[in-house]
């Protein structure tokens, strides 16, 4: 069954409001990536253009590449926060599951998923992996308002994810795969309805807001900015968001991001995504984008 599209993934471009988040609630539900109703193996009737499949992987990765992000964040004093403790545990779970989801498509079109997941779990961390983590002991020490900067940092992510994924459904001639992406994107609004509800209530204090905006500032980068060349990851920007509603999208993020407390300021998705794209164009790189398929929000 091909799904349609709801305009507004994160709810936010008609300005209303985001519900209180039920942890309770999140964990009884957490489960694999729905997929009722969906024939992966249907996916092998319609095309992927080679730039897709590159968004794909690297959205493959991404998924995967969650649990050292969660290493680190359990290496912290947030293993002591229950809420924090609880969510992640299903967190990681599901975005498992979403990056099996995309590595089967891959695999049904014909196309090889990417190894470099397996690969990351195995090489030596990177010397700026390991400077972030110890500062992000370092500052769990300090302070518990440390929670309230990766509560934010983890809503700019999963944000930008909902309307990552939009965008490949919208952007895809393949339905099963806009299927699919549509989704991943009901998981990620769960996702960042918890993040943007803790980092709302934790940034309540002038500690927690400087801690914030100093990391984020300093340190934030599009997400899978430490697992994959910077070539890949502006490439992806490029392709999802380069055109007005692409730029759109950016914005929204930016503008939710800064009605938290302290984060009036924040701009970072939109500069970087950009900026990433113009790199993209001057080096040359060709970015192919199908036909979308124009029955994907009528098919069953």
């Amino acid at each position: 069954m091909i799904e349609s599209s709801a305009r507004s993934p994160s709810n936010t471009r008609e300005g209303s409001e985001i519900p209180p988040f039920q942890l309770d609630k999140f964990i009884n539900a957490s489960r694999p990536l729905d997929l009722t109703g969906i024939v992966m193996e249907d996916a092998a009737k319609y095309p992927l253009s080679p730039s897709e499949v590159k968004v794909m992987r690297y959205m493959q990765d991404t998924e995967f590449y969650t649990v050292h992000y969660m290493k680190a964040l359990m290496e912290t004093r947030a293993l002591a926060d229950n809420e924090a403790r609880s969510f992640m545990v299903c967190w990681g779970y599901e975005e498992c599951y979403h990056g099996r989801a995309l590595a089967r498509i891959l695999e049904v079109c014909g196309h090889e998923p990417s190894k470099r997941s397996i690969e990351e779990f195995a090489r030596p961390r990177k010397m700026t992996e390991v400077v972030q983590d110890f500062g992000g002991r370092m500052l769990s020490m300090i302070s518990p308002d440390f929670l309230a900067t990766h509560m934010t940092w983890g809503a700019i992510n999963e944000l930008t994810a909902i309307h990552a994924y939009t965008r490949l459904a919208e952007l895809s001639a393949n339905p099963v795969l806009a299927a699919v992406a549509r989704r991943l994107v009901k998981d990620e609004r769960r996702h960042f309805a918890f993040y943007y509800a803790q980092a709302r209530r934790r940034l309540g204090t002038e500690l927690a807001r400087r801690m914030a905006s100093m990391s984020l500032k300093a340190l934030w980068e599009p997400v899978g900015g430490s697992m994959a060349p910077r070539e890949e990851r502006d490439f992806v920007g490029c392709y999802l968001f380069e055109d007005e509603d692409g730029r759109a999208r950016l914005r929204d993020v930016d503008e939710t991001i800064a009605k938290l407390p302290g984060m009036a300021w924040f701009d970072l998705v939109s500069k970087h995504t950009n900026a990433g794209t113009a790199r993209t164009r001057a080096a040359g790189t060709f970015v192919h984008r199908p036909t979308p398929f124009e029955g994907a929000s009528e098919q069953a």
